[in-house]
């Protein structure tokens, strides 16, 4: 792994892997765009040289672009330049994607005049840099000076290399705000190189290996593992603009023979609806995380495409993976049990882990649930313009993940829920996710149609919401099947705390939204008891 002072950089090492695989194929999307390893070294250099004249002596660029051709291509040439690319996330309101760009104090953002028409924000930005001009700017001479240098300069030239060490600024990836305002997690390209090493220690890969890229670069996962890990392992990825669209991200593993998918639950129940059967006909492994993994959706994802899903574990302030199941067929050790279902997996290499009690702060002993704690150089830099709150969650090298967890004899990590999806009634505290599993196991399906949460109550502390959708029938079903489910009574929400809701809150990659979740629940019908 990098030493704390090495010079390494991604740009580096994705100079390094295309100039060994330089006809090989490295990038293509579902527009038609393909291009060889030489072609997106070549094109990086000249987009990334003609990006540099355009934002003269500004640091953070910002990226509006799905995950595409083009913005990797955008986000590879800014880091060969040396500048920091901000993949902004789209799929906030415009007033969290505002305040990131002022956070970051950017100037200039890339995107495509498409792209910014459909999504209908940010009209009042003047800094756009439209890709399709960047790329009609870049003369022959440009051409032909990109493409000496990325057969002939050193490489560590080639990624301005010069004045840069591991723990420089790679990135910075705005939090979904699940839990609160955005925050922006700074990443270190040791931090990113660390995780892809720890990785690829794990994941056995060959060249063939194609990767369908369906994740967004905002998302630290799609930064990671869609658009970093294929050019540090040299295997291709297919990008696809539409996560949700199950036909098209099936159409694209179809073309381009995909053989690997990273990806989330929520996406992974689009695609049991919506893609072809035959589509994922090619895939040996489906990796999935961000949220939690139900067993009823892997058993429903394996019937359709007969494979199953393997869970992992990360968060962005950790770069993102910390934990991963192992297929047998990606394992580095075909003697080693590198998969157990219901957990998400072992602590990959280099990347320490403890559960802690909630009250006291010690170690827990093998099996009993606390919080989990992560050290390793995957950990990040600090939250940008926060070094209370990054103070707050990292001690001693130490990140506090807010997660309620547990590690069994073998070593495997199971995750109970966030720690914000404990509800502390009658000095008990009551896990949301068991209560919503009860309802979707009584309803007897994949999809996320109920939510709970939670509001303060005079006498036990809290009391449980749940929020549904129309799916899921009516309060008085809901009601019984929770009543005759096996949860303890504390467990069971009371007769008129429930709320139908139009659509539920979620992150772009459809996480839970907690706070405005929270917020329905206290302006909906159900009222706090305090009094």
């Amino acid at each position: 792994m990098a030493a704390e002072n090495h010079r390494r950089s991604l740009g580096e090492l994705f100079v390094r892997t295309a100039r060994k695989n330089w006809q090989r194929r490295c990038i293509c999307d579902c527009t038609g765009k393909s291009l060889s390893y030489g072609q997106a070294l070549v094109s990086a250099a000249a987009v990334g040289a003609e990006i540099t004249k355009q934002t003269h002596g500004q640091e953070k660029i910002g990226i509006l672009l799905p995950a595409s051709g083009a913005g990797a291509l955008a986000n590879l040439g800014l880091t060969l330049e040396g500048k920091v690319a901000v993949n902004l996330n789209y799929s906030l309101s415009e007033a969290l994607v505002k305040s990131a760009i002022n956070e970051c104090g950017i100037e200039s953002i890339i995107s495509s005049r498409s792209f910014i028409e459909k999504l209908g924000i940010l009209k009042f930005f003047k800094g756009f840099l439209f890709f399709e001009d960047i790329v009609k700017k870049v003369t022959a001479a440009a051409r032909i000076k990109a493409y000496l240098k990325a057969w002939l300069l050193p490489a560590g030239r080639l990624a301005n290399n010069r004045l840069r060490c591991g723990k420089d600024l790679a990135t910075v990836i705005f939090s979904s705000g699940s839990s609160g305002k955005p925050k922006g997690v700074m990443l270190s390209h040791d931090n990113i190189i660390s995780n892809i090493e720890s990785v690829l220690r794990v994941f056995k890969l060959i060249p063939q290996d194609n990767l369908c890229a369906v994740l967004p670069f905002f998302h630290s996962f799609g930064y990671t593992c869609s658009l970093w890990l294929p050019v540090v392992a040299g295997i291709s990825a297919s990008y696809v603009n539409n996560p949700l669209d199950g036909e098209l991200a099936g159409r694209t593993a179809c073309k381009n023979d995909s053989t690997i998918i990273f990806t989330t639950p929520t996406m992974l129940s689009y695609y049991i609806r919506r893609t072809a059967q035959e589509a994922f006909g090619g895939l040996r492994a489906v990796i999935v995380g961000a949220e939690a993994l139900r067993k009823s959706l892997s058993d429903g994802f394996e019937e359709k495409f007969g494979i199953r899903p393997s869970e992992g574990y990360g968060t962005s302030e950790l770069s993102p993976v910390v934990s991963l199941n192992v297929p047998a067929q990606l394992s580095c050790d075909a003697s080693a049990s590198g998969s157990k279902e219901g957990t998400v997996g072992m602590p990959i290499p280099g990347v320490s882990v403890k559960i802690v009690d909630i009250r006291d702060g010690r170690e827990t002993v093998i099996g009993k649930p606390g919080l989990l704690l992560v050290k390793g150089p995957n950990v990040m830099l600090g939250y940008l313009n926060r070094d209370k709150e990054t103070r707050k969650v990292v001690n001693n090298g130490w990140y506090n993940t807010g997660d309620i967890a547990s590690i069994d004899q073998e070593g495997f990590l199971t995750i109970k829920d966030r720690l914000e999806r404990f509800s502390k009634i009658a000095g008990e505290m009551v896990p949301h996710k068991g209560v919503e599993e009860a309802f979707l196991q009584g309803l007897n399906t994949n999809e996320a149609v109920v939510a709970v949460t939670a509001v303060p109550d005079s006498r036990k502390g809290e009391e449980l919401v749940v929020l549904y959708l129309d799916k899921a029938g009516d309060a008085d079903k809901l009601h019984e099947i929770v009543t005759n489910s096996a949860l303890p009574n504390l467990w069971k929400p009371r007769r008129n705390n429930y709320i139908k809701v139009k659509s539920l809150p979620v992150s772009g990659s459809g996480k839970l939204n907690v706070m405005e979740l929270k917020k329905m629940a206290l302006s909906g019908n159900v009222k706090s008891s305090i009094r």
